[in-house]
């Protein structure tokens, strides 16, 4: 993408040395949850507790006020007043993975482009975000406000630490902000997300077990039916529905059928094969039995039509509801399945609950956990300075705003949209092997930052 120049870029290039040496010393701490490190002192583990202190030492060093709150959170602070404007952003990373050419955790350019795990979730983007508030602070740019930056230490597995901030610590929610932690040019909307488990009895002779999935937000790939004993009926439906099939005969005259399908993330099911329903499709087909028939004709469809929970929102780009099987379990009679339910904002989460209870019977629903839906008109102040900050700065007109079925760190907080740092054109591998971002990307977000917290103050003292 080729950028414009502004007034901001100006503002911002003393800062360019400064913020990839910081990278390379960031990305080099491995931030990744480690359970062999935990402990009272370090509840995310020793490598998140250290890139939390990097963070709070470097503001404090350049003359902010930083505090980390029991290795779970960092605030820094810069400037006083009753409104604020909150980053919110993330020192831990996700597991390297295999397959990197170079060491995961050690900034390595090449062509332009920098590689390590963080540079583009979140360790990047944070930096670019500092270093532009820097530079409002160290010319006078900043005006009768508080700027709040609060770094999580457990955004990759559970957001803990922002919980820890604004449940425990009571601190006080964000009148207006961002999270540098997504995509340009903003995410304006993020779907509902309903876990549920639904469970009850099934006779189903001869299966031992079934057992498929890894979590509720992935598309089963893989899952096992377990047969007692050899049955050659069940046996050839099986690889006459099923187009990958292993069949693996057991010792004890036992014989596991391993079905196979396509993941796909719990927010683009149709994008997958669940391997669960296909199972459960050749086991309605062989036995007679009207609770596994209903069962299916339930939850089959990925978006919620047998549960009577299909709605669209145009207000959301024409985005619909998603559902998801991302787990499944038979034994000893009961069988159970996790269900990912992605709703859009014409639907009441409590009252379609209600109907899912009543529809899915006699199986029965337990609500297993929530993340609430994210939605901003596009016509909002939030949107439209953001909007503007980014066209204006990058010179990119065209690329339209997101709706998006996942979640993003904007959630954790009141008034916060997911805003950048990944441009449209660029494919960072994010949580992948290779994960990297181009120095001219970096750049030109600290400038696009720096106007977005402009913007979004000078609003603040208009009110």
């Amino acid at each position: 993408m080729k950028f414009r120049h502004t007034k901001y870029d100006d503002l911002v290039k003393p800062y360019q040395e400064d913020l990839f040496k910081s990278l390379k010393e960031f990305v080099a701490i491995d931030s990744v949850y480690d359970e062999d490190t935990r402990d009272d002192n370090n509840p995310f583990g020793k490598g998140v507790s250290d890139a939390l202190n990097y963070i709070k030492d470097l503001a404090n060093k350049d003359g902010f006020t930083a505090t980390n709150y029991d290795n779970m959170v960092v605030e820094i602070l810069c400037g006083e007043g009753d409104k604020n404007i909150t980053i919110l952003a993330h020192a831990d990373v996700v597991p390297e993975g295999k397959g990197w050419d170079h060491p995961p955790f050690k900034v390595t350019e090449k062509d332009g482009v920098l590689t390590g795990r963080g540079v583009s979730d979140d360790k990047g983007p944070l930096l670019e975000t500092y270093y532009a508030l820097k530079a409002l602070r160290d010319n006078h740019l900043l005006g009768n406000y508080q700027v709040r930056f609060i770094v999580g230490g457990n955004e990759e597995s559970g957001s803990l630490g922002v919980k820890h901030y604004f449940r425990d610590l009571k601190k006080k929610q964000p009148t207006i902000g961002f999270s540098p932690d997504a995509d340009f040019p903003l995410i304006y909307t993020e779907k509902g997300i309903r876990n549920f488990k639904v469970k009850g009895k099934l006779d189903l002779p001869n299966i031992v077990s079934i057992n498929g999935g890894l979590a509720a937000n992935s598309v089963i790939e893989e899952c096992h039916v377990l047969l007692k004993e050899k049955d050659n009926k069940l046996i050839d439906l099986f690889k006459a529905r099923i187009k990958e099939l292993y069949i693996t005969p057991r010792h004890d005259g036992s014989f596991d059928m391993i079905v196979f399908g396509k993941s796909a993330h719990g927010s683009t099911p149709e994008l997958g094969i669940n391997a669960g329903i296909l199972a459960l499709e050749v086991l309605d087909e062989y036995y007679d039995n009207k609770d596994l028939h209903h069962l299916l004709k339930c939850y089959k469809d990925v978006y919620g039509k047998g549960i009577d929970a299909y709605y669209v929102s145009e207000n959301m780009d024409g985005a619909k509801t998603s559902m998801n099987i991302g787990l499944m379990e038979y034994k000893n009679g009961v069988f159970s399945m996790v269900c990912n339910y992605r709703y859009v904002d014409t639907c009441n989460i409590e009252e379609t609950t209600k109907r899912i209870s009543e529809v899915s019977r006699p199986f029965e629903i337990e609500v297993l956990g929530d993340s609430k839906l994210l939605f901003f008109q596009k016509n909002d102040d939030i949107v439209r300075i953001l909007l503007k900050a980014y066209q204006e700065e990058s010179g990119d007109f065209k690329t339209p705003i997101l709706a998006i079925g996942g979640g993003t760190y904007a959630k954790e907080a009141d008034n916060i949209i997911a805003f950048g740092a990944e441009f449209p054109d660029w494919d960072s591998k994010m949580h992948g092997v290779g994960e990297g971002c181009r120095k001219s990307d970096m750049i030109k977000a600290m400038g696009i930052y720096a106007r977005a917290i402009k913007d979004l103050g000078d609003k603040l003292e208009e009110k």
